[in-house]
């Protein structure tokens, strides 16, 4: 299925293989040119997900990620893209490579956005990509928990993934096309016991009046649901978690 903005995990992926970065640095800068403007009035005139911007704005990888991942700004993934130095075919080349590595076999990206029809996956592929993006990248993990971000020309921002922050919601990610829907990745911490669990859920294909929305409250149903087959196993060193129901809703990770 179209996947929309979930599309901006691996493109969040590989930016951060080619240009690691931690939550407390700011990483390379940019400033804005005028053909990074004339991208960011297309993306306005044709109502794409965007940042404002200004001629002449420095701009850093830490802040970009931010405007990104809280607000799916789509012309600052077009930034990150270009502080790394290759072309966009070149970075989408790399994205489905890396979707190879992580064994999204059913998974093909067509761009850096989502934004295109040739941007798909599965739920159980975007389950994993979050898994592995959020182990792999704490940055990431710090920053999808955040309602809001404050950036230097568009202000404070708020998430459009639905939830943040209520109720043990700590992101991912969520999307709309009107090819796709509304879409979400959601993780949210569940304390068992002295434990706390994360579990990640994803909805694709919310067609309803309130897509995103409506998206966000599939997927925190189903959150909900799999809570209770989780409980505390006793161990010979301790406690650990356990789950007691079906694997058909576990994925396999290359981290997990």
């Amino acid at each position: 299925m179209a996947i929309a903005s979930l599309t901006k995990l691996m493109t969040t992926w590989v930016i951060l293989h080619r240009l690691p970065l931690a939550y407390s640095q700011r990483g390379p800068c940019l400033t804005v040119s005028v053909n990074d403007v004339a991208a960011y009035r297309y993306d306005v005139a044709t109502d794409q997900s965007n940042a404002a911007i200004a001629l002449g704005e420095r701009l850093c990888e830490g802040q970009l990620l931010r405007g990104l991942l809280v607000h799916s700004a789509g012309d600052y993934a077009a930034l990150l893209v270009e502080m790394t130095g290759l072309s966009t075919a070149t970075f989408v080349r790399l994205m489905n490579r890396d979707a190879k590595i992580l064994g999204l076999d059913q998974t093909h990206y067509g761009d850096i956005t989502g934004i295109g029809s040739q941007d798909l996956s599965t739920a159980h592929d975007q389950a994993v990509m979050a898994v592995d993006l959020m182990a792999a990248e704490p940055i990431v993990r710090q920053i999808v928990a955040l309602p809001r971000v404050a950036l230097p020309v568009a202000g404070v921002l708020w998430s459009y993934t639905p939830f943040v922050g209520q109720g043990g919601v700590v992101g991912v990610k969520s999307g709309f096309t009107g090819l796709a829907g509304g879409c979400d990745v959601m993780a949210i911490n569940f304390r068992v016991g002295a434990h706390v669990v994360t579990t990640y859920s994803v909805v694709l294909g919310d067609h309803g009046s309130n897509p995103i929305v409506g998206a966000g409250e599939d997927a925190l149903a189903l959150a909900r649901a799999v809570r209770p087959l989780l409980r505390v196993a006793r161990t010979s060193t301790g406690s650990t978690v356990e789950w007691t129901g079906s694997r058909d809703y576990l994925v396999a990770s290359s981290r997990r």
